[in-house]
């Protein structure tokens, strides 16, 4: 069986996953803020959700969390080019650019 990457869904999407697992609607809310707002990168720190709760999403879905490798710092115009790893190994680059009208992020399409 395939695991869900549930940190790709929308709100929508991952309430929709707790109601098939027969999980209280308000438990998508909470699982959304760990994931998206707290940041946490294990199933295990999400303390207010109970036990088997996280027992199932340990069992059937993934939390894909990028390892940040590297961030190079131009010297002339302070952009930032970081190279994350994805789970699988793979390497990924993002480029964030600061402007006077505001801000550019430029991030890799292919592994």
């Amino acid at each position: 069986m395939e695991k869900t990457d549930i940190k790709s869904l929308r709100l929508e999407e991952v309430q929709a996953w707790m109601q098939s697992h027969e999980e209280p609607a308000y438990r998508a809310k909470q699982l959304y803020e760990w994931m998206h707002i707290k940041g946490v990168t294990e199933f295990a720190q999400m303390h207010n959700l109970s036990k088997s709760l996280r027992e199932k999403l340990e069992a059937e879905c993934v939390l894909t969390v990028l390892r940040q490798v590297e961030v190079q710092i131009s010297k002339i115009d302070g952009t930032r080019k970081y190279l994350f790893a994805l789970p699988d190994g793979n390497i990924i680059e993002s480029v964030w650019m600061k402007y006077q009208h505001g801000n550019s992020v430029c991030v890799s399409s292919q592994a």
